[in-house]
């Protein structure tokens, strides 16, 4: 009953711990059964609900010594170990109270301050990815807590707004006045970073840009203060069926989203793709440059091949012979010279990339790594199949596995020089032709002439579709093979099926048969 004494007791275990009751009863259920009670509270909680006590988390908090070399992890920008560190032991990144774990003591830096100090914004980006992940919730407090969503929410809004103790700087003040503008970049591209809390002076981000370092590098300056505006984002709005014509949106951001306007009767328009971020009055701009494009000269509309690939006209072009994919396009080439990052939904990856970057090529590598390896497993499913057949009929002729064996065994089958003909060969006469045959243009001409390429692996099946055109005019060439092997294997396909669809290919190999079969 005196607590008092109870500490003084407790000082004997070095692992044990007190727990509090309000009544000797629950005290002594508890004693007996270990397991916390279901307290109604006809107070705080609605008639017929029950309050269950939260059960404390397996993890351990770190010693000081892993602290130290968590800290230090992070200095170094170890990315592999920093992430296997926090999801070994959350404990890294929370703490107790649900509040960000702190890792530097006297200034109470958490993780997010020391790596924005580092200048890690590959850290910084994993951090805030990880405490606002709600597995990671879910992988501290166990399956007992319901509300994994809305903590992760909490806790990305404390790491990415809580002061520190001296200044009273957030990260974002940190980032701001050491000019890392890429660190700048990341934090205010989560929508709850706050930024206009003032420090220990009442001053904004916005006021010490470049103050501590960097005075003289006014592009610096001006681009930090660019990121710090509010940031616009300029959407295409597509219908699911395209039944409705491509709609290039209005600049929205995330503190004023774009409004959408629901027609029941109407099809549903969604997001596929946006540029962005930017400034207002840049992303009106850039929203005005790309859905009127100027035109320099008055000529009808031509065929994409035959313009300028730069040209207004061969933007236009693209708008009426591309409906699925001509605005994006056009987007797209417009992002790269306004330097501003592009996404686009990609439905065969269910997912926004860009592959114009490392991180989009990774996501399309991925895909034809497995498209490849079902290719593989269905050609080995065959061959099995054709030789257990062949084992099983001894005496049957086996079957040709692949259509030049089976060419060149009817080729066989043919040749005057066969055991089964030699004896009549004598007897035949042959007769040459009055003229040549007449030339024949058949599909089979275009097989044989790629007969060498062999099977061919597309996005789709086994021969290219409007998917493979569009995602090879969004991949910039040339490719490593070395880095991304199945893309470059992929991107060599379609060059091959490009020459062979081509008119002018078309048009040179029928010159060439003429010129073979003409008398």
């Amino acid at each position: 009953m005196d607590k008092a004494e109870a500490l003084k007791v407790i000082k004997e275990f070095k692992t044990g711990r007190l727990k509090s009751f309000k009544k000797r009863s629950e005290a002594e259920e508890y004693a007996k059964t270990g397991f916390e009670k279901i307290l109604c509270n006809n107070n705080s909680t609605a008639a017929g609900m029950v309050a269950v006590e939260e059960k404390s988390s397996n993890f351990k908090a770190p010693r000081s010594q892993d602290l130290v070399c968590f800290r230090k992890l992070i200095r170094d920008g170890n990315l592999c170990a920093v992430k296997t560190t926090s999801w070994g032991n959350p404990r890294y990144l929370i703490g107790i109270g649900d509040t960000p774990a702190i890792l530097q003591e006297g200034c109470r830096y958490n993780a997010l301050h020391i790596a924005v100090r580092a200048d890690k914004p590959d850290i910084c980006e994993l951090i805030l990815n990880t405490v606002g992940n709600a597995e990671f919730i879910k992988l501290l407090y166990g399956d007992e807590c319901k509300s994994y969503l809305d903590r992760a929410q909490i806790m990305l809004d404390l790491y990415l707004n809580t002061p520190d103790k001296g200044l009273n700087e957030t990260p974002l003040h940190f980032a701001v006045k050491f000019g890392f503008k890429n660190v700048v970049k990341v934090l205010v591209s989560y929508p709850c970073c706050v930024k206009t809390l003032p420090n220990k002076y009442k001053q904004l981000p916005i006021d010490i840009i470049c103050s501590r370092t960097c005075q003289g590098d006014e592009e610096l300056k001006k681009e930090i203060r660019l990121l710090l505006e509010d940031q616009y984002y300029v959407p295409v709005l597509r219908s699911d069926d395209n039944t409705l014509q491509p709609v290039i949106g209005e600049p929205f951001s995330p503190t004023s989203p774009m409004s959408i306007k629901l027609d029941p009767l109407s099809p549903r328009l969604e997001v596929r793709a946006f540029a962005g971020p930017m400034t207002k009055s840049r992303a009106l701009e850039f929203r005005k440059e790309w859905k009127t494009p100027p035109r320099r000269r008055m000529t009808p509309v031509k065929k994409i091949f035959e313009d300028e690939p730069d040209s207004p006209i061969n933007n236009l072009s693209l708008r009426l012979q591309d409906p699925e994919k001509g605005l994006e396009r056009i987007g797209r080439d417009l992002a790269e010279e306004y330097h501003v990052s592009w996404k686009e939904f990609w439905p065969f990856l269910d997912d926004f990339a860009d592959f114009r970057t490392s991180d989009g090529l990774a996501k399309l590598e991925t895909y034809l790594e497995h498209k490849f390896y079902d290719q593989l497993l269905q050609y080995n499913k065959r061959f099995f199949l054709h030789s257990s057949k062949t084992n099983s009929n001894p005496g049957k002729e086996a079957e040709p596995t692949d259509e030049l064996d089976y060419l060149y065994n009817k080729l066989q089958s043919c040749s005057l020089f066969n055991a089964e003909n030699e004896d009549s060969i004598d007897e035949l006469e042959f007769f040459t032709p009055p003229s040549s045959p007449k030339l024949i243009v058949d599909r089979s001409d275009d097989e044989m002439y790629i007969a060498e390429e062999g099977p061919a692996t597309f996005l789709e099946g086994s021969e290219p579709t409007k998917l493979d055109y569009a995602v090879y005019y969004a991949v910039l060439s040339p490719i490593n093979s070395t880095t991304y092997p199945n893309i470059y294997r992929w991107q060599q396909d379609m060059q091959l099926a490009m020459k062979r669809d081509s008119p002018r290919t078309n048009n040179t190999r029928l010159s060439r048969r003429k010129l073979i079969l003409s008398p």
